[in-house]
């Protein structure tokens, strides 16, 4: 995933929050690496750790709402939606963008290729690896 690092926020707690834009929307999440330092109006190639989440937690629509996108609500919890692009024992692979896939486990719920998954999360639970140095626009 790139993100473009839009505000940095030091948490009570020692930790780093980053808001900024994905490729598909605004983003939130804690900054995890010791050696690549966050500066705002940056872009960072990044991996994600996102916790378990299983397909029962997630809205589904089916074959319609396809366009992807990331926001943040008036709380600080991350919207993500994407669109499932593969379907094998129990397991989706959700793709976000051409270079963000996810994938979830999923089980009592009928789940198919090309369906639409919608799911929240709070900006603790999503942890940032940025795996590149910092570009300028």
């Amino acid at each position: 995933m790139v993100l473009k690092v839009k505000q940095i926020i030091k948490e009570l707690n020692g930790k780093i929050t980053v808001r900024g834009e994905s490729g598909i929307g605004a983003f939130m999440g804690t900054w995890m690496s010791r050696y690549i330092t966050p500066e705002t109006d940056k872009i960072y190639s990044c991996e994600l750790s996102l916790p378990e989440i299983r397909g029962e937690e997630m809205k589904i629509k089916r074959f319609r709402d396809m366009p992807t996108y990331t926001d943040i609500t008036l709380d600080d919890k991350v919207v993500f939606k994407g669109v499932c692009i593969a379907v094998e024992d129990g397991s989706m692979v959700v793709g976000f963008t051409n270079d963000w896939i996810e994938c979830f486990e999923f089980g009592e719920v009928e789940l198919h290729q090309y369906d639409t998954v919608t799911f929240l999360l709070d900006k603790e639970e999503i942890l940032i690896y940025p795996y590149d140095e910092a570009q300028s626009e």
